[in-house]
């Protein structure tokens, strides 16, 4: 058994087991130990395979795998992606069955992926390049958690050498992936030709790699207990950042502080020193109300008064004109917002609800966002003076649903502000409940 006695007894405490089988040596040999481990545990043991339709061999190695699994007695679960992306493939590629692996993990069940020791010198050098600090040179850990998905790396002490001498002695078949010769992809260029060349000239290499990784990762776990206290205070209850006392700290301190703050938003790339230097140049100094926002991926990082928040990026609704030709019908809202739905008489959300009256027969009814126009309410407050009230920044009012009939403003959904012109009349049968169903 490749798989040390420690490792085995993880794996049993989770029973459950989800394994990334690409078909590679890699994947097999992972498989075939667990194929062998379910002999003196009683594991759970599913296998899924992502076609990625890169290959005209594609569908056959989907195939093999299928025929592998079913030799091995292991359930099989295939996928297909289409990667449109030809700048940054092996990223889109990984954000992909990231999404799927989510999307079909069982509770309480593992993934388990086949990284080893070779992938994590390969990794090194990739964060090297990229100017990485001690965060990003301390390794792929061996057990992760992250979006509810557990991670787990059982070869990751295991070297390529001792993986495929392990597959000859034990027989096994695999895939050959040609791709992985091409070096265009900055992985195979370390794996087949950077690499070999150092590890000739010093066989030594990788074991001193492993120890710079082990080094850096107590440095990252040391800064992050030293400043943990000042986070702690800092980090609100909606996730946002305090931004007030980083105005007195030195610029390592602050832009660790911003650093593992983004990190605890769970944003998964992590801000280089340039991206760290326009957050505090551009939001966080900036004293003009012009609502400053840097995008990083599909995150934005914007500030209100003195909080820095980091938040989903959403295309501006500004021009969107939702109509509600049928109110027996829910009305989907876009961004994932979630939909409106008309209530009947039994009023399972009235609570959560809106009272307003009914429109009459001439009147259209739709949804707007993020107007500029000036609309009061019955306390003769404009809205966005309502809005700044109550401390809703910029881009939560953008994304608010303003009910009209024709160009009449009858409500605002957020915070259940109706207008003078929305206002129930004395008779029921000329009202209704609207309710915002966000779950969606």
């Amino acid at each position: 058994m490749l798989i040390e006695k420690k490792i085995q007894e993880i794996l049993y405490k989770y029973k459950k087991i989800l394994i990334a089988y690409s078909g590679g040596i890699d994947s097999t040999v992972l498989l075939y130990n667990l194929f062998k481990l379910r002999d003196k545990y009683p594991l759970l043991l599913r296998a899924i395979h992502i076609n990625h339709n890169l290959n005209y061999k594609s569908n056959f190695w989907m195939e093999k795998c299928f025929l592998q699994c079913k030799k091995w007695n292991i359930s099989f679960i295939y996928k297909n992606i289409n990667i449109k992306c030809k700048n940054s493939i092996e990223q889109s590629a990984r954000k992909k069955r990231y999404q799927i692996f989510k999307n079909i993990i069982y509770k309480n069940e593992i993934l388990v992926t086949a990284h080893h020791l070779d992938d994590q010198c390969e990794n090194f050098f990739l964060f090297l390049k990229r100017g990485s600090g001690p965060k990003g040179l301390s390794g792929i850990s061996r057990i992760k958690i992250f979006d509810n998905l557990i991670l787990f790396r059982p070869l990751l002490k295991i070297s390529k050498k001792q993986i495929i001498n392990y597959a000859i002695q034990k027989k096994l078949k695999w895939i050959e992936d040609p791709s992985n010769k091409n070096t265009k992809y900055d992985r195979n260029f370390l794996r087949n030709i950077i690499l070999p060349k150092i590890t000739n000239r010093w066989p030594f290499f990788k074991n001193s790699v492993i120890r710079s990784i082990k080094n850096y990762k107590e440095q990252e776990e040391l800064l992050t207990e030293l400043i943990n206290p000042i986070l702690i205070k800092l980090i609100q209850k909606d996730n946002s950042l305090f931004i007030k006392p980083l105005y007195n700290f030195n610029i390592i301190k602050r832009n660790f502080i911003i650093r593992k703050w983004i990190e605890y938003n769970k944003y998964c790339y992590l801000p280089s020193r340039k991206i760290l230097l326009m957050i505090w140049n551009e939001i966080v100094c900036c004293k003009n109300n012009n609502n400053s926002q840097i995008k990083i991926g599909t995150y934005i990082i914007r500030k209100y008064k003195n909080y820095l928040y980091c938040i989903k990026y959403f295309p501006n609704l500004q021009n969107n004109i939702l109509l509600w030709n049928n109110v027996k019908v829910p009305l989907i809202l876009p961004n994932k917002l979630g939909k409106l739905i008309v209530l009947n008489t039994n009023l399972n959300y009235k609570k959560e609800s809106i009272y307003i009256r009914k429109p009459k027969n001439n009147e259209i009814i739709y949804v707007k966002f993020n107007i500029s126009e000036k609309y009061f309410f019955k306390n003769k407050n404009n809205i966005n003076s309502i809005w700044e009230k109550l401390s809703i920044p910029k881009w939560k009012r953008e994304q608010i649903p303003l009910l009209f009939y024709n160009n009449i403003l009858i409500a605002e959904l957020e915070n259940k502000l109706i207008t003078k012109e929305g206002t129930a009349t004395l008779f029921k049968k000329d009202n209704f409940f609207i309710f915002w169903n966000k779950i969606y």
